[in-house]
């Protein structure tokens, strides 16, 4: 007897090699964003991402050229596989982890002032994301540079100064709050294409 999973491997084999390499440059803007509210403090995180990643194409179709897969649909593919499944599963002031459904691991490295209310948290993040069979699941590996920037906003706050995200006053008042989110879901960013199409050939 023939099973489900024979009759789809029968339909789409599974091919041996890999397709093109490219290089990808994430976009300069947040990719990954979340706002919740904590009693009356309103809570804002958004995630950029800088450098570059290798990412490599599942091989081509019989017949078809590596140039016929259009470089847009693998660099939006790309990037909805690095931004999505992103969540925050411990939020304190000084150091929120960051862990992703990919499986990507990101290393806090520093933790500075963004403006006004806005901390941001920097460090490292390495992606590792095996290809699938389609066209649009390409295999994604390497090392970003990340920024996760939480910015907290309450009425009974004081009236804000550049510096007030670096201040002890800032973690006085909201250390509390943030320490109260279980987890939080960034979702991601819609990109403009002339954006998201940041694919370089390797």
């Amino acid at each position: 007897m023939i099973g489900v999973g024979d009759r789809l491997g029968a339909q789409h084999p599974r091919r041996a090699g890999a397709g093109p390499t490219y290089r990808y440059v994430p976009p300069s803007q947040p990719i990954a964003r979340a706002v919740t509210y904590i009693g009356d403090v309103l809570l804002e995180f958004s995630l950029t991402f800088t450098g570059s990643l290798t990412v490599v194409c599942p091989p081509t179709e019989p017949g078809e050229s590596p140039g016929e897969r259009p470089t847009l649909v693998l660099a939006g593919a790309t990037l909805h596989r690095i931004a999505d499944g992103v969540f925050i599963s411990v939020v304190r002031a000084d150091r929120p982890t960051i862990e992703s459904a990919g499986g990507h691991r990101f290393i806090h490295r520093a933790t500075t002032a963004a403006g006004a209310r806005t901390r941001r948290f920097s460090g490292e993040c390495r992606i590792e994301i095996p290809a699938g069979s389609g066209a649009g699941e390409p295999a994604i590996s390497g090392s970003l540079g990340y920024a996760l920037d939480v910015r907290a906003l309450a009425p009974s706050d004081p009236p804000t100064t550049a510096d007030d995200a670096s201040n002890p006053g800032w973690l006085e008042r909201h250390d509390a709050s943030l320490a109260s989110i279980g987890a939080i879901v960034l979702e991601p960013v819609p990109v403009a294409a002339d954006r998201a199409a940041r694919l370089y050939a390797s």
